[in-house]
């Protein structure tokens, strides 16, 4: 069957959707979770069927003719760049290789999810990380992990070593310097992640929202900062050098970035009394309120339920602040609102907010580092030309 021989047929299944496409059922869920491609439940089954027409959009936009605006369109939130077997975002839920993330928030530890993450997908053996003592005067900041990494790249002997016992081992490490880092003190060998860091926040009824966030946080596709991490593993870059640069990509403002910004305006609705009194003045000052909203998420980013639901004393301007965003913007809380919310209701810094998801993220970072050493490709885009185009002028000359 193929779509063109058959164009009165409005549905088809994945597998000849895939088939359509020449990719990976991977691939094509991650296309219906963008909006590229319309899904409906087939009856009397449990399975989906896929608009034809849409399959042959996205075919025609693959052809030889039409690479250039395909790249733009994959650069822009559209398609998958990469083929990937770590998170599936679909139907509004993802899922970390097959299992159901926000199930493992609810009762997996941070270390089953990385073993799970770093493995296969088809065990999840928890990791055990190795103790670590930050130098004193390493802050418990973004740049202060990125520092601390630099440093400990240069005194390990199997940073550049690709054996999947090596990589398990500078990974645990890795994640241990950036626990410590955050923690501001030593880390024991073998500590709980979520437990480290309640304890050295004093906050140790913040331990659960803790580990649900850092779950949530781990892994997201391919996002900025992933995208960041696997193009310098393509590079052949040490993992150390690849989470660099992944803890540069979240330092910007359009990414983890958010959530500072976000737990300022929690702040200062706390201050306030009045969370809806706040919305409206962002509002008419012309200030988008931050933290709401996501576009694989139309109905509401579940990351952020999770970790919500986790607060139980959660202040009410926090509350507040969500119920008018729903209301009046018709957005609900994202990520970025969920770890702010955990940084208000604890009294945690902006750091600290960000440390969450640095620290919970950098497990998938791992991940895709290992994946893309898989590969073992560089990944070079082509550039689209947009400027003076120099070779009239140069004809001209050799004319003259």
């Amino acid at each position: 069957m193929t779509v063109n021989a058959e164009p009165e047929r409005a549905w088809i299944t994945a597998a000849e959707a895939a088939r359509e496409l020449n990719v990976a059922r991977a691939t094509l869920y991650a296309y219906v979770s963008r909006g590229l491609v319309t899904s409906r439940a087939q009856a009397g089954t449990r399975k989906r069927l896929y608009a034809a027409g849409d399959i042959a959009r996205l075919r025609s936009a693959r052809e030889p003719d039409a690479r250039s605006a395909d790249a733009r369109a994959a650069l822009a939130f559209g398609m998958p760049v990469l083929d990937s077997a770590i998170t599936q975002i679909v139907d509004g839920r993802f899922y970390y290789r097959g299992r159901d993330a926000l199930s493992l928030a609810e009762v997996a530890s941070v270390e089953t999810v990385a073993g799970l993450l770093w493995g296969d997908g088809e065990a999840a053996v928890p990791i055990r990380l190795p103790g670590y003592r930050p130098a004193a005067h390493t802050p418990a900041t973004l740049s202060g992990a990125i520092e601390a990494l630099a440093v400990a790249e240069r005194a390990d002997p199997a940073a550049h070593a690709r054996t999947p016992a090596a990589i398990d081992a500078v990974s645990g490490r890795i994640l241990a310097i950036l626990v410590g880092t955050w923690c501001g003190a030593p880390l024991r060998t073998e500590t709980p992640i979520d437990l480290a860091l309640a304890h050295a926040w004093a906050v140790p009824a913040a331990r659960d929202p803790i580990r649900r966030a850092l779950i949530c946080c781990a892994d997201h596709e391919l996002n900025a900062s992933a995208f960041a991490v696997r193009v310098a593993a393509s590079t052949g870059a040490s993992p150390y050098a690849a989470l660099i640069a992944g803890l540069a990509a979240l330092s910007g403002p359009r990414h983890g970035g958010q959530t500072p910004k976000t737990l300022a305006m929690l702040l200062e609705a706390m201050r306030r009394g009045d969370g809806r009194d706040l919305v409206a003045d962002r509002l008419r000052q012309g200030d988008h309120p931050s933290g709401f909203g996501h576009q694989l998420y139309p109905d509401g980013d579940p990351r952020a339920c999770a970790v919500l639901t986790a607060l139980a004393d959660c202040p009410d301007p926090v509350l507040q602040i969500a119920e008018a965003g729903a209301a009046v913007l018709g957005l609900k809380p994202n990520l970025d609102f969920g770890l702010a919310a955990i940084a208000a209701t604890f009294g945690l810094s902006a750091d600290q907010a960000i440390g969450l998801f640095a620290i919970g993220r950098s497990i998938g970072w791992l991940s895709h580092v290992r994946e893309q050493y898989r590969t073992d490709t560089v990944i070079r885009p082509r550039a689209r030309y947009t400027g003076p185009d120099p070779r009239p002028a140069h004809n001209a000359r050799g004319r003259a």
